[in-house]
Formats: structure tokens, sequence, C-alpha cells
């Protein structure tokens, strides 16, 4: 259609035709593919599926945490193959890596959920050497996909698994964003995932009741268990002002 409006207003320049019969026409825009994406209990059965593998080209275990990895952690397989020793950072319980994509770097938080996959790989002695000795586990995931009969997954889905999993359980998009790396707020992860949030919005239009969920704690209730030392400005002062009045002599 692009290219028919471009000949008619070419046309049109030249002074051939008077009116463009294809001003009217607009482009059309496509609809957003909903790619498939693993539940987290497909994504175990994979991992697992590699790890119980004798021979898969490679050392099967080392296959099954790379995968394990990407599922974890929300990365890529560039990120992931990358990743060296001394980008965990033990103390602060912070990884650092690079978007090779977009040429930035950025932190992630230790995940409680990676924490033992790092544990099981750490090397204090070779802090240069890299955390998995593979590029990638494309042949073993299909492999495994297959045997589970599930559709044929990639890296990249256990990524989309890692985002829509946080968004499910209430993250907020832009912290979200920021474990992705992006710059944007959560903007692309709003509109990339708004099948996943509006999912997500129906179960929390579900507290908007006339009364309390059973989850929450009233206000008033949290105030007066507040211990006093936890007292605000105004409450202190005017404590103060009241012992004054009753120790000062008549």
């Amino acid at each position: 259609m692009a290219c028919i409006k471009e000949m008619f207003e070419m046309a049109l320049r030249d002074g051939i035709i008077s009116r463009s019969p294809a001003a009217h026409l607009r482009r059309v825009k496509p609809a957003k593919r909903i790619r498939a994406t693993p539940s987290f209990d497909e994504f175990k059965a994979i991992v697992e599926s590699i790890r119980s593998q004798k021979f898969n080209g490679h050392d099967a275990q080392e296959s099954a945490d790379f995968v394990e990895f990407l599922g974890l952690a929300g990365l890529g397989k560039a990120e992931a193959a990358a990743l060296r020793q001394c980008d965990v950072d033990w103390k602060r319980e912070k990884i650092t890596t690079f978007r090779h994509k977009t040429k930035s770097g950025f932190a992630i938080p230790l995940y409680p959920q990676l924490k033992p996959l790092l544990v099981r790989r750490r090397c204090k002695d070779a802090p240069n050497e890299r955390v998995f000795k593979i590029d990638n586990a494309k042949a073993p995931i299909a492999d495994a996909c297959h045997r589970l009969n599930l559709p044929q997954y990639s890296h990249l889905s256990f990524r989309r698994m890692f985002i829509t999993r946080a968004i499910e359980r209430g993250v907020d998009v832009k912290v979200i964003a920021e474990w992705q790396g992006h710059k944007d707020g959560g903007k692309l992860i709003l509109d990339t995932y708004s099948h996943v949030n509006r999912a997500h919005s129906d179960r929390m239009a579900q507290l908007m009741t006339d009364g309390l969920p059973e989850n929450v704690v009233p206000i008033s209730a949290a105030v007066s268990q507040t211990p006093t030392h936890r007292l605000t400005r105004r409450g202190t002062v005017a404590a103060y002002a009241k012992h004054r009045r009753r120790s000062s002599p008549s």
C-alpha cells in the first residue's frame, strides 16, 4: 500500500494527475503478536529435563544451569554468556551486567530465587572466569520442549516469563524496567505486556470493595500499635509540652 501511495504522490508532484486517489488511505497498524511464554512450572520442567540427559552435545548440568539462570535472572543469553565471577557482588548482593543490544551496563539484584544457583557456580579464586562455559543452549532447549510436548521456546522466552511473573506478583513496572536495563521508566514493558497487566489489574480490582480486604490493616489500628518512640514530630512536641505543663510549678 505504501508503494502505491508513493507512486500516486510522485505523479501528483509531476503534474500527471490533479489529485491522488490514494490520499485517503492510512497505514493499518498490525496487531501486536503475543509470543508464546512458558509458565514457571513449564520452565522448571524444561530445566529438569535438560539436567536429566546424559549426553546433549556438552555437559547437561552446564546447559541446565545456563537455562535456569536465564529464567531466574530475567537476562538474555548474551548477558549470561558474558557474565564473569567478578560481576557478582556478594557483599552488596548485586550483579553487574552489560546489555549488548543497547551497549549499556546496568545492575540487577541478586534475587533470592537466583542465589542458590550462583552459590553453586561460585569460584572465589578465579574472578575473571566466566560463570558459564557455554554461549547458548538452543539445542538442549529445543530437545527438552520436544520431549515434554511443549511449544518450541527460545532463550528469549524465559526472559518474557520472568517479566510476566514479576508483573503478576505485583512488582512495580518501573522497577522491572530497571531490572531489564530499560531507560524509559517502564513504557516498553507496559506496551509489550499489556495483556498481562489487564489480568493483574482485574485481580487488583477485587480489592476495591466497600469493606476492608483481609490482608489490609486499617490505618487507625496500625497507628495504635506504633511504639511511642516512632511518634510523629507533631505528637512528640505535643507530649513534651504536656509534660512541661504538669511539671512546672503553679
